[in-house]
């Protein structure tokens, strides 16, 4: 089903994003699009994808991976943190790599269907 959703993205404490767009939800699969990146989150069992021209990186189960396109390369980044939970219509994703001096905290909050007028 196609749904509403505001998501918020922080890098440490600071707001970065802030943004509403429209997402599939369906079999416990969220897929939404930003300007840059295509992120997919798999609620049960938990992981997280973002795609752009450039990369890929996918965190699940306190493993992240950073596929680059142009090298054709795959590297495995150590995970510091990995927290996400899954409450009525919040999601809330914070993660932390070992190269990084801030985490990362995405939320994302789910709103209404998008009711589709058929013709």
């Amino acid at each position: 089903m196609n749904r509403y959703i505001n998501i918020s993205t922080y890098e440490g404490d600071n707001l970065i994003l802030k943004n509403t767009t429209s997402a599939l939800l369906e079999d416990n699969i969220l897929i939404f699009h930003t300007d840059n990146d295509t992120i997919k989150i798999n609620l049960k069992p938990f992981s997280f994808t973002k795609e752009n021209n450039e990369s890929i990186l996918k965190i699940s189960q306190n493993k992240c991976y950073l596929y680059l396109k142009d090298l054709n390369n795959t590297l495995e980044l150590p995970l510091e943190e990995l927290n996400y939970l899954i409450q009525d219509d919040l999601i809330t994703i914070t993660y932390k790599l070992a190269s990084t001096a801030n985490n990362i905290k995405i939320e994302i909050t789910l709103g209404s269907e998008i009711n589709e007028l058929q013709n």
